[in-house]
């Protein structure tokens, strides 16, 4: 993990001269649900939803300019719009859920840091910043905890849950300006993680909705 995460970093520095750029930070919750199936896609065990943490943190490149229309009156904005950009940032997220059987209580808390790029495609009504959002990611366990009624069970090195898993997901945002260059930011997101590789017999997913709130910052 340590390594995925310098290369997160050597990413999101060599997008620094880039102009227009923006930095931010979010910070939210989760829903998440484990999908745990067979290979034959036959589900293992019914999941609860659990509440966990989701914090984000990055730059944003906006790279398709909003122009006026020929005559059209000049509007004055306290930030520069767009109607294309794409983020990269740094994420971490508590996947945690719930589930049993008549005879036992099961938990799982874990916890994955990763790398996400998103895609925007944005609209303006007035001051006001909407966008549609498509985002891809790289994820790895950071820590994990299984509980079987009042016992705890390390998940670090559980075949299930260890190597790298993918993301992909789609939202939507919401964005005002607040000071000069800075804007408060909403946003809704739902992802599927799935683990890349490893063993087929039997696998796991984390279905995830994510409401965050950030603050915005233009650099120039």
């Amino acid at each position: 993990m340590r390594t995925l995460f310098l290369v997160c970093a050597f990413l999101i520095g060599m997008q620094l001269p880039s102009s227009g750029q923006e930095i931010f930070i979010k910070t939210g919750i989760n829903s998440t649900t484990y999908d745990f199936r067979s290979a034959d896609g036959a589900k293992l065990l019914d999941f609860t939803s659990g509440m966990g943490n989701s914090i984000e943190m990055g730059m944003g490149f906006p790279f398709v300019p909003k122009t006026k229309k020929e005559g059209a009156p000049e509007k004055e904005r306290s930030y520069s719009p767009n109607w294309l950009k794409n983020e990269v940032s740094l994420n971490l997220d508590s996947f945690n859920s719930f589930g049993g059987d008549q005879n036992n209580n099961y938990s799982w808390e874990t916890t994955y840091g990763g790398i996400t790029n998103t895609l925007s495609f944005l609209a303006h009504i007035g001051e006001v910043e909407l966008g549609v959002r498509g985002h891809v990611g790289l994820y790895g366990m950071l820590s994990g905890t299984q509980v079987i009624n009042s016992s705890r069970f390390p998940l670090k090195g559980n075949e299930d849950f260890k190597g790298v898993f993918a993301k992909t997901g789609v939202g939507a945002s919401a964005s005002y300006p607040v000071f000069q260059r800075a804007f408060l930011n909403l946003t809704y997101s739902y992802s599927k993680s799935s683990r890349l590789g490893g063993s087929v017999e039997e696998q796991v997913r984390f279905l995830s909705h994510g409401v965050l709130f950030g603050l915005y910052v233009q650099l120039k």
